[in-house]
């Protein structure tokens, strides 16, 4: 037989604590979990779940709404260093690139490094 719950007051809206949403969202989107068997098992809706999921998650970091650019000029290496190089004998080490950041600093880096490195390597410098 179903259940069944009789509401004689005029409120229905249930209060839930807050230690008690997160414990109910730890065990719905827990390695075992299940957001429908715990929406049951506490007589919640799933939507519900997922708006204190919302809720309580970490605020997201907003992208700028314009992008920008800055100037950048490249320079080739100089006579003397090429000459150097040659007239020596020595292997030419891979090539470095020189980034002028907003703030001043530069950023001398190889050529072929990573760009996830580098883009983390530039906000880092910027934000310092």
């Amino acid at each position: 037989m179903a259940k069944v719950e009789i509401l004689t007051g005029a409120e229905r809206q249930r209060r839930w604590s807050t230690e008690l949403k997160l414990s109910i969202l730890q065990e719905a989107f827990g390695t075992d979990g299940s957001v429908s068997v715990v929406a049951r098992r506490h007589d919640i809706l799933p939507q519900q779940i997922y708006a204190w999921r919302k809720r309580f998650a970490a605020p997201e970091l907003e992208a700028p709404e314009t992008a920008s650019f800055i100037p950048v000029s490249v320079i080739g290496p100089s006579e003397s260093q090429a000459e150097g190089s040659k007239g020596n004998g020595l292997r030419s080490r891979s090539k470095n690139v020189d980034i002028v950041l907003r703030n001043g600093r530069v950023l001398r880096i190889a050529a072929d490094m990573d760009l996830v490195l580098l883009s983390s390597l530039i906000a880092c410098v910027e934000a310092a």
